[in-house]
């Protein structure tokens, strides 16, 4: 891979927790149906370990990585955070950085941000 194919991207995560696969399955696909997203991975079970009113909480949770433009991040956050079943949900946005050329502009296109790849 070259520079040229290796470059600053203007594509943002989403890093959002979920209880379960219900869960998970309904924020993926809604936010891609609304075009929020380009692209979401579900990825099942970890353990969570937070303090929450004053007891040391454990539970399992689902971790949902959505794809979308920095210019989307604050709409899927707000259509998060509206579908989601936790009265305080993490909504967490990560920009994405540098990516190779071919993903970044399918992930742009299905954003439909056509060549505005980086």
């Amino acid at each position: 891979m070259t520079p040229e194919e290796f470059k600053p991207s203007e594509m943002s995560f989403l890093y959002v927790t979920v209880p379960d696969m219900e869960a998970a399955r309904v924020i993926a696909g809604g936010a891609i149906r609304e075009k929020l997203a380009a692209c979401a991975n579900i990825l099942p079970q970890m353990t969570a370990i937070y303090e929450w009113n004053g007891d040391v909480e454990e539970e399992s949770e689902i971790v949902v990585i959505l794809k979308t433009s920095k210019t989307t991040a604050l709409a899927l956050a707000q259509w998060v955070e509206d579908h989601h079943p936790y009265e305080v949900p993490c909504i967490l946005e990560v920009p994405l950085g540098r990516g190779n050329h071919g993903y970044v502009s399918w992930l742009q296109g299905q954003m439909g941000l056509g060549s505005r790849l980086m």
